[in-house]
């Protein structure tokens, strides 16, 4: 496995999100849709850009590759 691809949890929300696909903003490193909701509350207006779309991963995915990587949740 790739390891842009690799699934990781988010530390803002705890919903999965691709290892490369996670943004910095103000010092956290968090998936997609945090990144949107904490660009919008900094800037004070919506963020209007599609680089935050996209595919994003499920739980059951994140589950069934840690369950495949005999490695705990």
């Amino acid at each position: 496995m790739d390891e842009m691809d690799r699934i990781v949890i988010c530390k803002g929300c705890g919903e999965p999100e691709y290892w490369g696909e996670m943004r910095w903003l103000s010092g956290r490193c968090t998936c997609r849709n945090c990144y949107r909701a904490n660009w919008e509350r900094k800037n004070g207006k919506p963020y209007v850009r599609d680089d935050l779309d996209g595919q994003r991963p499920t739980m059951e995915e994140y589950e069934k590759q840690e369950d495949s990587e005999g490695m705990p949740l």
